[in-house]
C-alpha cells in the first residue's frame, strides 16, 4: 500500500525540529560552564602586583608593610654577620688575641737606677771662666765621664784649693740650694756642671795689702759620696773671703759657654 505524501514530511519536519534542540541544549551546557568558570575566577589567587583584597600592593595607610622587591640575582648574598672587609663574626671569634708583653719597657729612670756610682776615677775634672761682675768671680766645673761605661751621680761636689808646691789653701765650700739636686746618668763621654761663684773683695781675716790670700794653682775635685779627688788646673787667681766657694748641685751638659 502506498504511503501518503503528506505524513512524511510531517516526520521530518519534526526531526528536523528534535534535532535544532538538541543543539540548543549543547549550547546552553557550554554556555553555563563558562560562567562557572568565572565566578570561580574569585577564587583564584591575586597576581604580584597585588593585594589579597585586589588593591595595590601599597597599603592604604593602615600601617602594614609593603611588599620587599626581589633582589636582582646576579647580586651575592652576604653572609649574616659578614663585615665590610669580608670577615665575619665566626672568622672574629676565632681570631688569635696579640700577646700582652711580659715586662714592662725600661725607662730613663731604670736605665739610671742599673748604672753604677760615678767613681773618682771615671771623672775626669776641668775648669772654665765664665762672665765676672763688680768684684763677684765665676767659674763652670765640669765632670766627665772619661770611662768605657755608663755610670751616675748626684749632688754636690767637694773643693780643695791647692799651691803649685803642694800646700793646701784655706777652702771653704758652701752648697747654692738655689737648684735641686737630680740624678745624672752619664754616658761614656758625657758630662755635668756646677757653677762655682767666689769674690775677689778681701774681708775679715784676708790680708788687705796685695793678694787677699795665697794664690793656687790647682783645684782638687772630689765627686759626690766619693772620698779620693781628680785634680785640673785652677788658673783664675785668688779666692778673698777665707776661700770662700759657692756650688750648686751638677746639672746636665758642660754649662754655658761664658
Amino acid at each position: 500500500m502506498r504511503r501518503q505524501p503528506g505524513r512524511a514530511r510531517t516526520r521530518i519536519a519534526l526531526a528536523a525540529l528534535a534535532a535544532a534542540g538538541l543543539l540548543a541544549a549543547g549550547c546552553g551546557a557550554s554556555s553555563g560552564g563558562a560562567a562557572g568558570n568565572t565566578d570561580n575566577a574569585g577564587d583564584s589567587k591575586p597576581l604580584p602586583a597585588q593585594s589579597a583584597d585586589g588593591n595595590d600592593s601599597a597599603r592604604n595607610g593602615d600601617g602594614a608593610e609593603q611588599d620587599a622587591p626581589a633582589k636582582d640575582a646576579a647580586e651575592p648574598e652576604k653572609a649574616a654577620g659578614a663585615e665590610a672587609d669580608g670577615k665575619t663574626d665566626e672568622d672574629a671569634a676565632v681570631e688569635p688575641l696579640k700577646a700582652e708583653p711580659k715586662t714592662e719597657p725600661k725607662t730613663a729612670a731604670d736605665d739610671s737606677a742599673a748604672a753604677p756610682w760615678c767613681r773618682t776615677g771615671d771623672l775626669a775634672a776641668s775648669v772654665r771662666p765664665l762672665n765676672s761682675a763688680a768684684g763677684n768671680r765665676y767659674a763652670a766645673l765640669v765632670l766627665t765621664n772619661d770611662s768605657d761605661t755608663t755610670c751616675r751621680t748626684r749632688g754636690w761636689t767637694g773643693l780643695q784649693l791647692v799651691r803649685a808646691d803642694g800646700t793646701k789653701v784655706p777652702t771653704t765650700v758652701v752648697r747654692d740650694r738655689s737648684r735641686t739636686p737630680s740624678m745624672q746618668t752619664l754616658a761614656p763621654g758625657a758630662s755635668a756642671w756646677s757653677r762655682l761663684h767666689w769674690t775677689v773683695v778681701a774681708s775679715g781675716s784676708d790680708n788687705v795689702n796685695g793678694a787677699c790670700r795665697p794664690k793656687p794653682a790647682e783645684l782638687q775635685v772630689i765627686p759626690p759620696d766619693t772620698y779620693h779627688h781628680t785634680d785640673t788646673a785652677w788658673p783664675l787667681g785668688e779666692v778673698c773671703d777665707a776661700g770662700r766657694i759657692e756650688s750648686l748641685p751638677l746639672a746636665k751638659g758642660a754649662g754655658p759657654a761664658r
